[in-house]
């Protein structure tokens, strides 16, 4: 019976029968039966057949949008007969293995390649590859381990919708329970990515709102707010209690509809 068949087959034991009467104490034998195929155990003479220079290699930050990287694993044949390297399984997609697959006569050396690829894998790096020969196909001779980090190479991916060179958290806010007697502001994070200074304003704004931004001078690389300002007191009359309208960011260079903010007011009755 394959690893995979013996796998579904202990998944259906599991489903019909309590884990009790599987093994003493409860022994949870899905988790073992799981972890086997996904890092199997060594073979315990494989340090006697093939020797490699090293096994765990780190291969420090790469951004995600980096090509794969290649990583070499010299070895050399000790076990004093002819072996083969039958397959290489990976613990995840990211990683591909290669190698020859010509027997190795005693005392010769080869090598094995992982590639990583780090697109869409931000974060922690933490594969394995395991080296199977024609004298067990049930256990690894070698597991070979890459760690490193994925970094994002958007510095500003906090800020995801794009007007050109600017930077916004969101292209839209909402001023609720709005009456004559207040003057609230909404604020939008944003940031200058280009490598001038910007000075925003806005066109469209009807007669009750007022833009502005905190600092008035985006420098290059920096942060800042963007400010609205709803005056409850020049509202206009009207039976309806929420409206909408669009105003239009001016001081970038990018397309009309891209500058393009919305807001929403409701009226408190």
């Amino acid at each position: 019976m394959n690893r995979k068949r013996r796998y579904y087959w202990l998944c259906w034991l599991m489903a019909f029968f309590p884990v009790p009467y599987l093994g003493a104490q409860g022994t949870d034998y899905h988790s073992v039966a799981v972890d086997s195929l996904v890092n199997p155990p060594l073979l315990k003479e494989g340090g006697r057949i093939f020797i490699f220079d090293f096994l765990h290699m780190h291969i420090g930050s790469m951004y995600d949008t980096d090509a794969p990287l290649t990583c070499t694993f010299p070895f050399r044949n000790v076990s004093g007969r002819n072996v083969r390297i039958t397959k290489i399984t990976t613990s995840c997609g990211c990683t591909a293995a290669a190698f020859s697959p010509e027997a190795l006569a005693p005392g010769m050396e080869s090598a094995v390649t992982l590639a990583y690829n780090p697109k869409n894998r931000i974060g922690t790096v933490e594969t394995y590859a395991f080296v199977y020969t024609e004298l067990s196909d049930r256990h690894p001779v070698a597991r070979l381990v890459l760690t490193g980090e994925v970094v994002c190479s958007d510095e500003w991916s906090y800020l995801p919708s794009v007007m050109g060179v600017l930077r916004m958290k969101r292209k839209q806010v909402t001023f609720s329970e709005m009456t004559s007697g207040i003057r609230p502001a909404e604020r939008i994070l944003c940031a200058n990515t280009g490598k001038k200074p910007l000075k925003l304003s806005a066109l469209m704004l009807p007669p009750y709102a007022v833009f502005h931004t905190e600092p008035a001078v985006i420098q290059p690389g920096k942060e800042a707010d963007m400010v609205i300002t709803v005056d409850g007191g020049k509202l206009p009359d009207t039976p309806d209690d929420r409206w909408q309208f669009n105003f239009m960011i001016e001081g970038i260079d990018a397309p009309i509809t891209d500058r393009m903010v919305k807001v929403t007011v409701k009226r408190l009755q």
